[in-house]
């Protein structure tokens, strides 16, 4: 039974084992068992893991292995229907089975610190998968693949399961956790952009990944709109008593990645596309940008104030109160540690 960091590995750089179509697996874990150390090599290179140790899912103490490239988890608990997903081995004398990307969310909030679950998360319901050889190191889900799962799925299976190790951080996390991020840059953009405060984040508004937005694309013959349809990466809602609600939209630009010529005309006539759409800012990221921690939080300053938000940060005391400038420097350093993990450092 793959558990853990390794079937998140395997899950993230492979197809969807779960097709929508096919009836949930009622396997459980009666019987699993730990292959041999030869198995465990033959299994590593089958399942493009070999610099991963495999984990394994036991619910008996005693078959528990300490092994350099073996890690084993004891579970006693009954796991919901679908927690159990059949895979291929290579290897027609092991029947193996890798954990549901639901119980893979449960399971890396065991030792994740929050900002990690939230990530994770964000990752299991992405539509991407990464890929090494890309040049971006992902590439969209699509055709016979379909993202792992969903916020809703998630939230569901979390409710089933709430005796399971890791569910309590697992529910906090998800509570920042979005769907439809194309790639772990969007992902670490609405984070920084999105979070709260006291996490790292920028707190602009409600975040939504690559929502559908039809944009006004001339007329056809016969004088009548046309329209086509557009999908932002990172689309931000705030409310304010003074505004309203106000958008603002972040688009990380894959022109500073690829350098195709006809990839450079798609993304600026995309870009220009959603800058027409009437009251909403749009700010487009390069890859250098990205690396840039001062300008992207001049970005957020820029878009804070488009959304009629208050000036960040929201700090009581005056300005020559020691205890308020201690509050301002652990928050820099939060918003800091949160750039460099997960936009800095994300492919």
């Amino acid at each position: 039974m793959l558990s853990h960091n390794a079937a998140y590995v395997w899950l993230m750089h492979h197809r969807n084992p779960r097709p929508d179509n096919e009836r949930s697996s009622r396997a459980q874990l009666g019987g699993a068992s730990v292959p041999g150390r030869a198995a465990v090599s033959k299994l590593q290179w089958f399942l493009d893991l070999e610099n991963t140790p495999l984990e394994f899912l036991v619910c008996d103490a005693s078959l528990r292995r300490k092994q350099s490239s073996v890690i084993t988890h004891l579970c006693t608990k009954q796991l919901p229907k679908g927690s159990l997903i059949p895979i291929a081995s290579g290897n027609d004398d092991i029947e193996l089975y890798c954990v549901s990307p639901e119980l893979c969310f449960i399971q890396l909030c065991q030792n994740d610190d929050l900002l990690e679950a939230i990530f994770h998360g964000m990752a299991l319901c992405s539509d991407y998968r990464l890929d090494p050889i890309a040049r971006s190191g992902a590439v969209f889900r699509e055709h016979n693949d379909s993202r792992l799962t969903s916020t809703s799925k998630l939230a569901a299976y979390i409710a089933k399961g709430t005796d399971i190790h890791g569910s309590a951080r697992a529910l906090q996390a998800l509570a920042h956790v979005h769907d439809h991020s194309r790639s772990p840059k969007e992902s670490g953009i609405a984070m920084f952009y999105g979070l709260p405060q006291r996490l790292g984040g920028m707190a602009l508004g409600e975040v939504v990944m690559n929502p559908c937005i039809e944009i006004y694309d001339g007329r056809d013959a016969e004088g009548n709109t046309k329209t086509s349809t557009r999908y932002p990466d990172v689309l931000i809602t705030a409310k304010t008593t003074r505004r309203g609600t106000s958008c603002v939209a972040f688009d990380y630009d894959s022109q500073s990645e690829h350098q195709e010529p006809w990839k450079v005309v798609k993304d600026s006539r995309r870009r220009n596309a959603i800058a027409s759409i009437d009251q909403l800012v749009h700010y487009a990221i390069r890859l250098e940008d990205a690396k840039d921690f001062d300008y992207m939080v001049l970005l957020g300053d820029r878009a804070r104030k488009v959304l009629g938000l208050r000036p960040w940060p929201v700090v009581r005391g005056g300005s020559d109160n020691v205890d308020r400038k201690l509050s301002i420097a652990k928050l820099e350093q939060r918003r800091f540690d949160l750039w460099n993990r997960f936009v800095r450092q994300s492919p």
